[in-house]
């Protein structure tokens, strides 16, 4: 199976770089100082560029055609501020142009030349980013209208950097969401971008892109200090299933685990693989529930 590129995108502070950390605890992340501070949830320390590394869109290249063979992942957290220092510099670098897109122009080409290296990657690359509101922009006399989309800068990127992703995922709020209530949506919507052309996805499932990539196939062992996780999510998972679909009461379910696993492993762990374990089984849910679903969206009985 190919390696991803994919986007993940939402507002500030709604679990985008954890649930990455949560995907691939031994994957590389390309972030700013400070930027991977949710890990300590985890009681895991990520690997990640050393403070005050100048993250270029030439040095991200460089790191993914370097590290490419090294993880299985590599993930550029928080893509849109990297973008937005990148601006800063190409415009005084190109001050003196008498082209004024000049500096627009060369981030485009960068932008894309980083695409190709993330889409050739003998790993999984993802790019997480906040979001931008659906907008016009102005252009001389042109006016475009573009949908809610990760949140870049310029006149073409907004548009074509999610159509250069495999799969865009929006992180949104969803209410009936079993267990964490924010979630991924890659299902159709009428403001914002999103999508998956690896058809792996169902229109929203957990904040857990491992457990979705453990679903359609991929391997993604987990590193030999949290390999005991991997039978607790499973069994505990498919104790969760039955209760979960009848919409019973999951306590009981994750204490009994929770008390065997109590003072044999770090609590910050063991919390992990019960979320893990809740999310295996609401993600198994709705497979088991495709097709009806499916007959529900199709009629106008279910929305996305």
């Amino acid at each position: 199976m190919r390696s991803i590129f994919g986007i993940t995108y939402g507002p500030a502070k709604v679990g985008k770089t954890l649930a990455m950390c949560r995907a691939f605890p031994d994957g590389f992340f390309i972030s700013p100082t400070g930027g991977l501070t949710t890990a300590a949830w985890l009681g895991w320390e990520v690997k990640t560029t050393p403070p005050k590394f100048e993250l270029t869109i030439d040095n991200i290249k460089e790191i993914i055609l370097k590290a490419g063979k090294k993880y299985p992942a590599i993930i550029v957290d928080d893509f849109s501020l990297i973008v937005d220092a990148e601006v800063s510099r190409l415009k005084k670098l190109y001050a003196s142009n008498p082209n004024k897109y000049a500096a627009w122009d060369r981030l485009n080409e960068m932008v894309y030349e980083l695409r190709d290296v993330a889409r050739e990657a003998p790993c999984h690359v993802f790019f997480t980013m906040h979001e931008a509101s659906p907008r016009e922009v102005r252009k001389g006399t042109n006016v475009r209208y573009i949908k809610g989309c990760p949140l870049i800068p310029g006149w073409q990127l907004p548009e074509k950097l999610p159509a250069m992703a495999d799969f865009v995922a929006r992180v949104v709020h969803d209410d009936e969401a079993i267990g964490w209530p924010n979630v991924y949506q890659t299902g159709p919507d009428a403001e914002y971008v999103t999508g998956d052309r690896l058809s792996i996805t169902p229109p929203r499932f957990p904040l857990n892109l491992r457990e979705l990539l453990l679903a359609a196939g991929y391997p993604l062992p987990r590193p030999a200090q949290l390999a005991w996780m991997e039978d607790v999510v499973e069994k505990t998972a498919c104790a969760l299933l039955p209760v979960v679909r009848a919409e019973g009461d999951v306590k009981p379910v994750l204490m009994a685990v929770v008390k065997k696993l109590q003072g044999k492993q770090d609590p910050k762990h063991i919390r992990w693989a019960m979320a893990d374990a809740m999310d295996r089984a609401a993600l198994r849910l709705k497979q088991d529930d495709l097709l009806t679903d499916f007959v529900a969206v199709m009629s106008g009985e279910l929305e996305l």
